[in-house]
């Protein structure tokens, strides 16, 4: 049998067009791959755990409502532990592993700063929880905040201590990083703009764990109320220590010492005279969608849910909604989100400035006489 040159061109196109549509059939069958790096292990897990368990609520939430246009999501987890470098080694590995369409970051300012400039490299869309206002100064297009910016935290705590409280002489403490930092900074501005003098500022290490002496000297000074910019776990033993002293005055705490890992470590009299400020009120007595996220997630992983997760939960669902709009091309990805105005969330209504900060509202809450539950004391919107 002869064999013509237009018969062999004719197989070769076939099976190349076959081979096409294989490979067209597997892509459109695969998963989409999301990155997210955690703090799994290690001190900051107290509230990392909260995002992994939430981005893997959303995960399934995303895929039992058809996914994106038909293609499921699969989020893949490494974790960032404590420390910035493996923070970005963490990512690294992930973008040069499994080449994710998008990203969640840690919720650590510290690490968001440090791995920020390999997001520039990578050129994928990223959340994150990080409240440190450089974060979004340094101008990263490709970052996208879920959380109040510690600006906007720190303005809460001002209005809690000068419209709550009625504070005349205000402390300030502060863990010694940037989030501590520009929380600080911002807060003495604020006190500043409005005509109230700062009794003093004092700052401990991010492992310290003795935080009489930096306590003492503000009450020496004169405070009648202290700030205390904090994570969870110091945030809950600068508590317990003030009251270990025998502190009367009011103390107004960001929110990472009120959430529901950190308030475990405490009692309902740790919590006596304790202002502070979350990013959401939790309330499940509105019912609606935060009732149903609040029971699931407690159903789901046994714990109470707290308002880092929600962000990250609200974040998943803001980039399923860009993807089906958008598609997964990175820029016009990046471009739906920075367009995003009046996205109605469960913890938040998100609107993306030119500096990608999205959440400009909070809450000012006090624990309930006698227990650690929270009650909200007024709703806080910055516009």
């Amino acid at each position: 049998m002869k064999i013509t040159r237009k018969a062999v061109l004719s197989v070769t196109i076939g099976a190349a067009m076959l081979s096409f549509v294989g490979v067209a059939q597997a892509q459109q069958g695969s998963p989409i791959v999301i990155g997210a790096t955690v703090p799994m292990t290690g001190p900051l897990s107290l509230t990392g755990k909260q995002y992994q368990n939430s981005l893997s609520m959303a995960e399934e939430d995303i895929n039992k409502a058809g996914g994106i246009n038909g293609r499921k999501i699969k989020i893949v987890f490494e974790d960032t532990q404590a420390s910035n470098g493996t923070a970005v080694n963490a990512f690294v590995k992930l973008a040069q592993e499994t080449k994710p369409a998008f990203f969640f970051l840690s919720s650590y300012s510290t690490q968001n700063l440090a791995t920020a400039p390999e997001l520039s490299k990578v050129q994928v869309p990223a959340m994150y929880a990080g409240g440190a206002d450089v974060v979004a100064d340094n101008g990263n297009e490709w970052m996208f905040r879920i959380r109040p910016a510690d600006s906007v935290s720190a303005e809460g705590m001002v209005k809690a201590a000068v419209e709550v409280i009625k504070a005349k002489k205000p402390g300030i403490l502060y863990i010694q990083n940037d989030f501590g930092q520009g929380g600080a900074q911002t807060a003495a501005k604020r006190f500043e703009a409005a005509g109230i003098a700062v009794a003093g500022m004092e700052a401990y290490g991010q492992n310290d764990k003795d935080f009489s002496a930096q306590l003492l000297s503000l009450r020496n000074k004169g405070a009648d109320a202290i700030l205390i910019f904090n994570y969870p776990q110091d945030g809950a033993l600068v508590l317990r220590q003030a009251k270990q002293l025998g502190f009367k005055m009011p103390l107004v705490t960001s929110s990472a010492a009120l959430v529901p890992a950190a308030t475990q470590l405490l009692s309902p009299a740790d919590l006596e005279g304790v202002w502070g400020v979350v990013d959401a009120f939790m309330d499940v007595s509105v019912g609606g969608r935060m009732k149903d996220y609040v029971e699931r997630f407690k159903s789901k992983f046994g714990v109470d849910p707290d308002p880092y997760g929600l962000a990250y939960y609200d974040g998943a669902m803001l980039m399923a909604d860009g993807m089906r709009k958008a598609g997964t091309d990175p820029k016009a990805l990046r471009e739906w989100l920075s367009s995003v105005k009046g996205w109605q969330g469960i913890g938040h209504v998100y609107s993306y400035d030119d500096k990608g900060n999205g959440v400009r509202d909070l809450a000012v809450v006090k624990a309930k006489a006698g227990t650690k539950t929270l009650e909200l004391v007024q709703p806080v919107s910055l516009n």
